[in-house]
């Protein structure tokens, strides 16, 4: 195998709990925390309700059982479902830098053999911490945007670890894992272009759910192609156009015990995450505005945000879906103004006639000095121009969640409660809290009982 194959194989193999930091152990327990909180909101949405549907006619009495209920299917299935119900409000965690993720999509694969297997709590806490490690050392690396490929063909690299991890693969395995992974699923940034579907939401957890089927398979001796990174026909030629930066993966080849989990950011806020501190830059401004006041808001922010939620797909423009919605900085900085905090609620309210009203006064424009900011700050500002002639601006550059504004063990609960008291009971709801605090000393099947609804 190659180089890269070899590094993260050994690297998932050798790290075990003894060897994660105990504030890095903590905040995968917060990421568990955080991804059940944004999985559970979304327990009722269209697009969770049909991969349900599509998975009840493969039941089985072996297998994983779905988040919130009682229906054992297939570990790649259950990965796939759960996955759709972490990703589809978009309010999961976040890393940017030459490429984005959401590297708690792999929480999935924890989820559900976590419950097949019954993992204790220290192995499900290392795997994640594992698979953090490497899916955000490939965004430093190189990016696929850039070349028209998904985010999430890293993704799946992070949750072949998590998967290999928790089945207790050797080296040897957990390399043909990470092949029958990377070389056939290879996803396309078609997915994120344009008037944004279903699929938006569930792209990740595809990926997920092929990385669980590609653990599977290794586990039982299966092999997978020669050189998958590296060769003339591999990951990095095919999708990176050979462009890749070896040293974000020195401490991973060094077995530097894991710690990039804590590079990575909360949401406060169901919308892309580059149009978080443009959430707050607004709430700042209605403090000082009424909507009925304006005449002009001009959005200046960087490159990034400009090309993935910026004017130039006139669907941003004119969104008729939430996917969509959520990912127009235009929509997003407008429904911030006239209501406040974005909820997942708002959603139900699209197509309302002064939000759209509102977009056409805005007009979005890359700074170069904001652009230099970025990866390492996020920052918008946003001016407003009212019909008296005033003009207002505010700036923010780290979200709330963000390491450098960091969203405290007690606001994380607050979301956690906040968006699941719809679907969870109360008493529940602090039993689940209690439980994942206590993760180390516990195992993932008794999470699955107690999630059950």
């Amino acid at each position: 195998m190659d180089r890269i194959t070899k590094a993260l194989a050994q690297y998932a193999e050798l790290i075990n709990f003894d060897k994660i930091p105990a504030d890095v152990a903590h905040e995968a327990k917060r990421r568990i925390l955080d991804s059940l909180a944004v999985a559970f909101a979304a327990y009722n949405s269209e697009p969770v309700i049909l991969a349900r549907r599509a998975l009840s006619r493969a039941q089985t009495t072996w297998g994983s059982r779905i988040l919130g209920t009682r229906y054992r299917t297939t570990p790649d299935w259950a990965a796939f479902v759960d996955g759709v119900m972490i990703r589809y409000h978009d309010f999961n965690d976040t890393y940017l830098s030459k490429e984005p993720l959401h590297p708690s999509d792999m929480i999935a694969a924890a989820f559900s053999l976590g419950d097949l297997l019954n993992s204790d709590g220290k192995s499900v806490i290392t795997a994640i911490a594992v698979g953090y490690e490497a899916a955000v050392a490939l965004c430093d690396a190189a990016s696929l945007r850039r070349r028209g490929w998904d985010h999430v063909n890293y993704l799946g690299v992070g949750s072949v670890l998590v998967a290999a991890k928790l089945l207790g693969l050797n080296a040897e395995r957990i390399q043909h894992a990470l092949s029958i992974y990377a070389v056939p699923h290879a996803a396309m940034r078609q997915t994120r272009v344009g008037e944004l579907s279903m699929w938006k939401g569930a792209a990740a957890a595809n990926a997920t759910r092929n990385a669980v089927f590609a653990a599977l398979l290794a586990a039982e001796g299966f092999t997978g192609p020669f050189k998958p990174f590296e060769g003339e026909m591999g990951f990095i030629r095919q999708l990176l156009g050979g462009d890749f930066d070896y040293s974000p993966l020195g401490d991973i080849e060094r077995l530097v015990p894991p710690r990039r989990i804590l590079d990575t950011y909360i949401k406060p806020y169901p919308v892309e995450y580059h149009a978080q501190t443009a959430v707050e830059a607004a709430l700042k401004l209605r403090e000082k505005v009424r909507p009925e006041e304006v005449e002009k808001i001009i959005i200046e922010t960087f490159q990034a945000a400009y090309d993935i939620i910026g004017p130039k797909d006139p669907e941003k423009w004119d969104p008729h879906t939430k996917e969509t919605a959520d990912h127009s900085i235009m929509w997003i900085a407008a429904a911030a103004l006239l209501w406040g905090p974005i909820t997942i609620d708002h959603y139900e309210r699209i197509r309302d006639p002064q939000v759209l009203s509102l977009m056409k006064r805005i007009d979005v424009k890359v700074d170069p000095e904001l652009d230099k900011m970025y990866p390492k700050a996020h920052p918008n500002r946003i001016t407003v121009i009212t019909r008296g002639g005033s003009r207002y601006t505010e700036q923010v550059d780290y979200a709330k969640g963000h390491p450098k504004n960091p969203m405290s063990d007690r606001e994380l609960e607050e979301k956690f409660f906040l968006n699941t008291k719809r679907v969870i009971p109360e008493t529940t709801q602090r039993r689940i809290v209690d439980f994942v605090w206590r993760l180390e000393d516990r195992n993932m099947s008794e999470l699955h009982d107690i999630l059950v609804l």
